[in-house]
């Protein structure tokens, strides 16, 4: 279970959404636009999960992932994909090899994403990297 979520969304009515579905369910929310604005909220809010989508301005969701595996602190922290762009076996792939907990594909019914989400902190394991998912 998790408690405090970082959502990385550039596109305001997902951000928005995603931000309601999971207040709706008694999680603490902080946003940010941009994978540059994640890293610096993160190290400041410390949440417990981060949902990253993959196409955004400045510093995208792949250069965020990498960001995020290569820090000692944020790399304790499960790293969820959510895209509606980028949805291609290959992308999928190159996403968990690098260092993603899950690859979700917008979009997903509100049940199944909080499950999906769930399931993956239940799961994660720090530094764990999935070549093959």
């Amino acid at each position: 279970m998790f408690e405090r979520a970082l959502i990385v969304e550039d596109n305001e009515c997902s951000r928005y959404y995603l931000k309601a579905l999971l207040e709706a369910k008694g999680k603490l929310v902080e946003t940010a636009s941009n994978g540059e604005e994640a890293l610096s909220s993160a190290r400041r809010f410390r949440p417990q999960l981060l949902i990253s989508d993959l196409l955004m301005p400045v510093m995208d969701g792949y250069s965020l992932l990498l960001e995020w595996s290569d820090d000692p602190d944020l790399s304790t922290i499960p790293f969820v994909i959510y895209t509606g762009t980028f949805t291609t076996e290959e992308d999928r792939q190159l996403a968990l090899h690098i260092g993603a907990n899950a690859f979700l594909v917008k979009p997903m019914e509100p049940d199944e994403l909080m499950e999906s989400l769930e399931k993956t902190v239940l799961d994660f394991i720090p530094d764990r990297r999935i070549a093959d998912g």
